[in-house]
């Protein structure tokens, strides 16, 4: 399939930095603006987030300028760029993450778009992260002249997939981005930008905004509050056309891949091996990387320009299937081919049960029997840091052995053919605790005949959420209950002579806060009690359809030791038994620093401290600002407590400071 591509770079272009956009309530947007010199009129791209991206001194924070903006403006877009309000240079104040303003102005931005003499009319989004949510909260709204979204790593459900998979409190939100994103929100505008409004609008973010951690806590058991902010389950209220892009080694495989069963609109998904970085950047890890920037440009050429480009003929799903590479930390090139398919999963998929057996068996029929083990909160040494944090892209997931000594492990193999997984595995649970709440962890892995083992996927869920999105389903002690739960989606080829595992244990701490009660818990098997995974096996000797015919990047991908190396060291306290996680950022610019320690114990689970700071120097001509905030989380048997501390030095002197205090309860987790 050859590639048709209609726009050409034939603009010059230019940047417009500076512009300010007043909202209804008065607040003020900065906007930058890179559209071709010539006059005319184009198409509109908008893109926004809270990351202080468009501050006039670059070296501020570490240059993340999306490769597309320029681009698209050579091929006849207009690209407009903007602030979250009470973030960046615009004005007002940040007291939580998608607040209901931000979200309205996400609509009311792509309206003043296509009302200005140079657009169209037409509007359409670009954004990864943060700034792929938005683009769903602005399409639920559905302005008039929003045509299609470009969406690159956008959770669907942020309380399943961003806060709290599983039910368990992720500690990355704690450890890096609850106290970088209040370093961040509670410094000043760009001085460059906001000229004589500059202290104006730096004494009312002081006055007024409000660490998001808090939030977090807060809002920890309102599914309310994350549903308001998230797309499911009204995927039927977007209407614009949605090209969805995400990659297997980021957190969102599953999210995006949800959404495209779900929605209804025009859409197509493309699942690669990569981080959490656009396919085209360099860094983006592992490889093989793509050029991206033809395939948002075509889908934009497409439902913003009217161009007949054959974008919608194609097959709509493009995964890359992957395959045994031996693990490492970092990972420059995956194993795997890409292939493109009519749905997904595929037809050719069926849903296969694997018995959990007697000897640590996966068989084809249940065997009656049992396995205990001790809750041991430690479990999760492996599995790494997929995605976003601190550790990218070093934190891909290693040998599975260490974790496995401590999980009860379940095998079928040595295959005597090949076997493709193309689909979502399921877990399904007859177990039984001597505690009132436990977590259910598995792991799917391939082993090869050396013994190595390879996370192909994973999943989780706490017993008081197996039946609901809420915390009250208790575990009522030494009963044997169902538990169901999915894993995360993969795409993944096993060879023949290798051996598949599920590993399960009741902790994945790094990304999953520990339970709080120590307990035995029992697998049950037999036919009374089927513990079992589903595994999506594709038929064996039917393919995909024709594989797709990607363009190379422009730009070589990074060497692994050019990459800033982060810290990331795991301590095993042999008389405490604990286990503390050390990291610190290595891309933070300027002399700043994100740094945390996550402690947990094995001797008493209930006990899990995060301490983390942030310091960030926001550039001015004229004086050094210094804005640290320091961040200290913790559990006990009946709370969450998340303290802030904010200090701002000026010129080496004291500024501001003030300090915040949220509690919750525990509740069953």
């Amino acid at each position: 399939m050859a590639l048709t591509i209609a726009s050409r770079a034939e603009f010059a272009i230019r940047v417009v930095t500076g512009v300010r956009v007043r909202m209804s309530d008065g607040a003020e947007l900065n906007v930058r603006i890179t559209c071709p010199v010539a006059p005319g009129k184009y198409p509109a791209v908008l893109e926004y987030n809270p990351y202080r991206k468009l501050v006039a001194v670059p070296s501020e924070y570490r240059d993340e300028t999306v490769p597309v903006i320029p681009f698209l403006a050579e091929r006849g877009y207009v690209v407009v760029q903007y602030d979250v309000r009470g973030t960046g240079g615009s004005s007002g104040f940040s007291t939580d993450m998608y607040s209901e303003e931000e979200r309205r102005d996400g609509y009311d931005m792509v309206e003043w778009c296509a009302t200005q003499d140079w657009c169209t009319g037409s509007v359409g989004m670009i954004g990864l992260s943060y700034g792929a949510v938005v683009q769903w909260q602005v399409a639920k709204q559905n302005p008039p002249h929003l045509k299609a979204i470009v969406v690159r790593s956008g959770g669907v459900d942020l309380a399943s997939e961003f806060a709290s998979p599983g039910g368990c409190i992720r500690p990355w939100l704690f450890e890096s981005y609850a106290p970088r994103m209040t370093a961040s929100n509670f410094s000043p505008p760009d001085a460059t930008l906001a000229g004589d409004r500059w202290a104006g609008m730096w004494q009312e973010r002081l006055s007024n905004s409000a660490p998001w951690g808090l939030s977090f806590i807060r809002n920890l058991h309102e599914p309310a509050y994350w549903r308001s902010r998230s797309l499911a389950p009204d995927y039927d209220q977007v209407q614009c056309a949605v090209l969805l892009i995400e990659g297997w080694a980021d957190w969102y495989a599953t999210a995006e891949l949800n959404a495209y069963q779900r929605l209804s609109c025009p859409r197509k998904i493309l699942i690669g091996p990569w981080g959490h970085y656009y396919p085209e950047a360099r860094e983006a890890f592992p490889g093989p990387r793509i050029d991206g920037r033809y395939e948002y440009l075509r889908w934009f050429d497409h439902f913003l320009k009217g161009v007949n480009n054959g974008v919608t003929n194609e097959p709509p799903v493009t995964v890359f299937v992957r395959g045994w590479k031996t693990p490492a930390l970092i990972c420059s090139q995956d194993a795997g081919v890409w292939r493109s398919e009519a749905k997904w999963p595929p037809d050719r998929v069926s849903d296969t049960a694997a018995y959990f057996g007697n000897s640590g068996t996966l068989t084809e029929t249940p065997q009656e029997g049992s396995e205990t083990y001790q809750y041991r909160p430690a479990v999760g040494l492996t599995t790494g840091r997929l995605g976003i944090g601190s550790t990218s892209p070093w934190g891909m997931s290693i040998d599975q052995r260490l974790d496995d000594a401590h999980s009860v492990l379940y095998e079928m193999g040595p295959l005597s053919d090949e076997m493709e997984l193309l689909g979502e595995p399921k877990v399904v649970l007859f177990a039984s605790s001597t505690a009132e709440v436990a977590y259910f962890a598995a792991r799917l892995c391939d082993v090869a005949p050396d013994g190595t083992s390879r996370l192909i996927t994973d999943g989780g869920v706490l017993s008081s959420r197996r039946n609901s999105n809420g915390y009250g389903d208790v575990f009522i002690p030494n009963k044997v209950m169902k538990t169901e739960f999915t894993l995360r989606h993969c795409a993944y080829r096993i060879e023949r002579g290798h051996r598949v595992r599920v590993a399960i244990a009741s902790a994945s701490f790094q990304n999953a806060w520990p339970t709080g009660q120590a307990a035995y818990n029992t697998i049950h098997r037999g036919p009374r009690n089927p513990s079992r995974i589903l595994l999506p096996i594709a038929g064996k000797g039917q393919e995909g359809l024709s594989p797709p015919d990607f363009l190379e990047p422009a730009n070589p991908q990074l060497a692994p030791q050019s990459i800033a190396i982060p810290t990331y060291a795991l301590h095993h306290d042999l008389i405490g038994d604990s286990v503390t996680c050390e990291l610190a950022a290595g891309d933070i610019t300027n002399g700043g620093y994100n740094r945390s320690t996550y402690t947990i114990s094995n001797r008493d689970p209930a006990n899990t401290i995060i301490e983390a700071k942030c310091l960030y120097r926001p550039q001015h001509p004229s004086t050094d600002i210094q804005v640290e905030a320091n961040c200290r989380t913790v559990s006990d048997a009946k709370n969450y407590t998340h303290e802030v501390q904010v200090s701002i030095k000026t010129g080496g002197r004291l500024f501001f400071e003030k300090e915040w205090t949220e509690c919750a309860p525990r509740g069953l987790s």
